[in-house]
């Protein structure tokens, strides 16, 4: 949860002007992962508490994140994509998600009075250093304990954000290899349309 500077080497490199080259298939998955539609599983206040909380988790990963975090995964529990349960769980990984954000909601109204996204950012950092511990209120975190639903819900988060094509390109990530396929690869040797590192001599 520190924070650090953007810093990409690749600050002209675009992976979206390449969309064309995929399959058709990858780029209709592209085009509705972009485009999520509204889905309602998750309430108003779960949104804001999840966007809050991926805040908190990941502030340093590079890029901006243009995808819509809170609106890909409301997508993916109602399309039924979490129904998995995690090695000895009780509930599905969609039940886990949704009672600890509940969770978080009633501990963080208990302890501060507000909810978690309202909360200041070293309230926040303070609660999630605790959750992740484990050491929540038993009696709210009866059913699903806090550090199983972080490790559930932190899986999920980074998923969506790495998979969104503006953190493909502030990474230097040239997208799905097919068809095209992937040719070079000794040192400091790139095809032709993978990112380069600005600045650097290419041999």
């Amino acid at each position: 949860m520190d924070k650090h500077p953007k810093r990409t080497h690749y600050p002209t490199y675009d992976v979206m002007s390449e969309k064309n080259e995929w399959d058709p298939v990858t780029q209709q998955v592209l085009f509705t992962r972009i485009h999520p539609s509204e889905s309602s599983i998750l309430t108003p206040d779960m949104k804001r508490t999840l966007q809050a909380l991926a805040k908190t988790l990941f502030p340093s990963h590079l890029g901006e994140q243009t995808l819509s975090l809170t609106m890909v995964l409301d997508q993916r529990l109602t399309a039924k994509k979490l129904k998995a349960f995690p090695k000895g769980a009780n509930f599905s990984k969609e039940l886990i998600i949704l009672k600890g954000l509940t969770f978080m909601e009633q501990e963080a109204i208990t302890e501060h009075g507000k909810t978690f996204y309202l909360l200041d950012e070293k309230t926040r950092n303070e609660l999630v250093r605790k959750w992740r511990s484990s050491d929540g209120d038993p009696s709210i975190w009866a059913e699903v304990h806090s550090d199983l639903f972080f490790s559930t819900v932190s899986a999920e988060i980074v998923k969506i954000i790495y998979s969104d094509p503006a953190i493909w390109s502030d990474i230097g990530y040239g997208g799905p290899a097919f068809p095209r396929g992937y040719y070079a690869f000794g040192p400091h040797q790139f095809d032709e349309w993978e990112a380069k590192p600005h600045g650097e001599n290419l041999i």
